[in-house]
């Protein structure tokens, strides 16, 4: 049986605009992953193997495609998704408002983190006045600054952002198998994806699975967007 055609929860009308700018901030997540993707191929990110000194001479001769590299996507990915956490949590706090709230925590922390662990634009401050440096032992002083900030870009922040985001996607997917308003697919999709992206502590293969987490969370988030945009319809609807 679909899930439209069982009894529907109801939903909170004052949060109509909310679903609604949750549907939209899911659509430009899953089309920002997909060019991050396509980026990553053409930019791979090797920051842990890349000295901070060749770090600031790329930032001076190809600041942009260097700030790729070293994903300036998440600084962009980060704060818009911000509107769909914010849009779930109204939509499944009905269904368990602790568990929601708790997985509304972690995703704010997770977005705040990554904010910690992307220094991008002191990296291109200290980049700068490495190259306007006058003696070499401005610059030494200037490369151990950027040694603390390239360590941050893996440190962590990162590790601890991206556990907070797996974690928050499967309390949010286990909620969705709760409620008939989301597909049973799509809960079941959030769930996986959620699982294999906790994989990226395995040594080795770890990578892989964050890929795969990547990948997946495209169709996830225009599902959840699609899901996002029937609710503010249903919610406008009067009772």
């Amino acid at each position: 049986m679909s899930a439209h055609t069982m009894d529907m929860p109801t939903f909170d009308p004052r949060y109509q605009s909310l679903y609604r700018l949750g549907g939209s901030a899911s659509i430009l997540t899953a089309v920002f992953i997909v060019l991050a993707i396509g980026a990553y191929f053409i930019w791979p990110y090797s920051a842990h193997e890349t000295t901070i000194q060749a770090i600031f001479d790329l930032l001076q001769t190809d600041r942009l495609s260097t700030l790729i590299a070293l994903d300036v996507s998440m600084l962009v990915i980060g704060p818009i998704s911000l509107l769909l956490f914010l849009a779930l949590y109204a939509a499944l706090r009905r269904v368990d408002e602790a568990v929601a709230l708790l997985a509304l925590a972690l995703n704010l922390l997770a977005v705040g983190l990554i904010i910690v662990c992307r220094p991008l634009v002191e990296l291109v401050m200290l980049s700068d006045h490495y190259a306007a440096a006058a003696d070499a032992s401005e610059q030494m002083r200037l490369l151990a600054a950027g040694e603390v900030l390239r360590a941050q870009l893996d440190g962590t922040a990162w590790v601890m952002q991206t556990a907070f985001l797996m974690l928050a996607g499967l309390l949010n997917s286990s909620l969705m198998l709760r409620t008939p308003f989301f597909s049973q697919a799509t809960a079941w999709l959030g769930i996986v994806i959620s699982a294999l992206g906790l994989g990226f502590f395995l040594p080795t293969i770890g990578p892989l699975f964050l890929f795969i987490n990547t990948i997946g969370s495209i169709p996830w988030c225009l599902l959840i967007a699609r899901y996002l945009f029937d609710i503010a319809q249903v919610a406008a609807e009067p009772a």
